[in-house]
């Protein structure tokens, strides 16, 4: 059984790279497949242990959107090219590595070419990429579970969602549709066309609607451990609402929500500031329960979230 590492940019892929850890983990296992900060421990070292997790993975996921190229920081840098930036730290780890690296295209993107990554990232651009589609998106993530599961150095029948490395600047990304041609590892004898789309067993998705009204997490941020406070109000996959931390409250910004997970951005000046903090919030919803993980400039926190009445003033729990 394959150990599978899924890359993705929050700003860029977040809907996408829930949807598909769902129907990837529910096929591998749960402790088979990682997915960044969502599986990691408060206070541990995220260089390291994401180096430890692509150094012991047998294929890397680099799940890549529209804006995976163009996504800035706070400071109006370009988050791709900036050191110890968590997508380019995972996915040249994996890439010095030589394991199995898919490029997966999602949102209309398409394949980065050679001069457009940063000199560690530049390998990507040979790796084969597979397009998945909101249309076809279960079957086309079932091609990438066939491809996961074949065993190194078989052929494997290639679709048109497959599609030929960028090797250098000024050649488009083209359609390959001969067979036997695949990707490097987990590999099959060519297979004849499929008469029908076979569903991926997915996990019971959750109602979106059950997660309306007011929450209250702890969350540990190092030896930090404090309390913030949610409203959400859900619009079709839309998540609006709002954010109450111990530092002061915002609006809920790019709220989304599918598959049972959430996410959205917070910007706000805390209490003991000038500057603008921007936080990034994820969430699972698990029954009554949402496991929260949130981002900022200073590093992550991670706790669980329960329904309340009526939102309060957050505390520091520790000092």
């Amino acid at each position: 059984m394959p150990d599978i590492f899924i890359s993705y940019r929050r700003e860029d892929t977040s809907g996408y790279a829930g949807r598909l850890y769902d129907q990837i983990s529910a096929h591998f296992g749960r402790d088979h497949v990682f997915m960044d900060v969502a599986d990691l421990e408060p206070g541990s070292d995220f260089v390291d242990t994401i180096e430890k997790k692509v150094g012991t993975c047998d294929a890397l996921i680099a799940l890549i959107g529209k804006n995976w190229l163009t996504v800035r920081d706070d400071q109006n840098q370009v988050r791709l090219s900036r050191p110890g930036d968590f997508v380019s730290v995972e996915i040249a780890a994996a890439l010095k590595r030589n394991i199995e690296v898919v490029p997966v295209l999602v949102g209309g993107a398409k394949m980065p070419l050679e001069r457009e990554l940063p000199e560690s990232l530049q390998l990507l651009s040979r790796r084969q990429a597979l397009e998945i589609s909101d249309a076809h998106f279960t079957r086309d993530v079932g091609d990438l579970i066939e491809a996961l599961k074949r065993p190194a150095g078989t052929p494997m029948a290639r679709t048109p969602k497959w599609r030929k490395p960028a090797l250098a600047a000024g050649i488009s990304t083209v359609f390959v549709l001969a067979a036997g041609i695949g990707i490097s590892t987990w590999r099959n004898p060519p297979q004849p066309p499929k008469q029908a789309e076979a569903p991926v067993s997915s996990p019971k998705t959750v109602d979106n609607t059950n997660i309306n009204g007011n929450w209250k997490a702890v969350v540990q941020k190092e030896d930090v451990k404090y309390e913030i406070y949610f409203t959400f109000e859900v619009v079709g996959d839309k998540l609006l609402g709002k954010a109450i931390y111990p530092t002061g409250e915002a609006g809920i910004l790019n709220g989304a929500i599918a598959q049972g997970r959430i996410s959205f951005t917070t910007k706000h000046v805390p209490d003991f500031s000038d500057e603008e903090a921007t936080i990034t919030v994820e969430g699972r919803i698990s029954g009554d329960e949402i496991q929260v993980f949130t981002q900022d400039k200073d590093g992550y926190s991670k706790g669980v979230a329960h329904r309340v009445t009526r939102v309060a003033q957050p505390k520091v729990l520790t000092p």
